[in-house]
């Protein structure tokens, strides 16, 4: 099926679609083709062959249950900070809060919640617990109190 599309037709579409990173990449990468060649009132012959032209934009995405990740080795933390012990890498805990490659979306506030407020419980009968420990949980809660706040619509507090 041969579809008539112009840049500017598939730019429109594209537009209609939540901005998202991946969002601004594609219309940088039509920006790019519009200054070295000019609109283009081609045709083209497929939605897969628009998918083959696009294809070097793509990135996988690994759903998780605090976030989702985009992962890509040049910025992922978890790929920069882990060294391999006895050929196998180490676990990586709570890099994905604060790596470029990861997102958050409102999907992931109830469980965002739910880690926090078990941080907090764990916090208020921290009696027993080695000051250090104390010091780490009260900074996981923050952390994702600023997580939760980001992901927050209005901006007001998150209960």
């Amino acid at each position: 099926m041969i579809t008539k599309l112009t840049l500017a037709t598939v730019l429109a579409r594209h537009r209609a679609v939540p901005r998202a990173r991946l969002a601004q990449r594609i219309d940088a990468e039509f920006d790019r083709i519009r200054r070295e060649l000019g609109d283009l009132p081609g045709i083209v012959a497929s939605p897969a062959r628009l998918r083959t032209m696009l294809r070097h934009l793509t990135k996988v995405l690994h759903p998780g249950v605090l976030n989702d990740c985009f992962f890509q080795s040049a910025v992922a933390v978890c790929a920069k900070r882990a060294k391999p012990l006895g050929g196998r890498p180490l676990p990586m805990i709570n890099m994905c809060s604060v790596c470029p490659s990861s997102r958050r979306t409102a999907v992931h506030l109830p469980r965002l919640r739910l880690v926090r407020n078990q941080a907090r419980d764990t916090l208020d009968g921290s009696a027993g617990l080695p000051p250090l420990q104390q010091i780490a949980l009260t900074n996981h809660v923050t952390d994702f109190d600023q997580l939760i706040a980001e992901l927050h619509q209005d901006g007001a507090p998150c209960a």
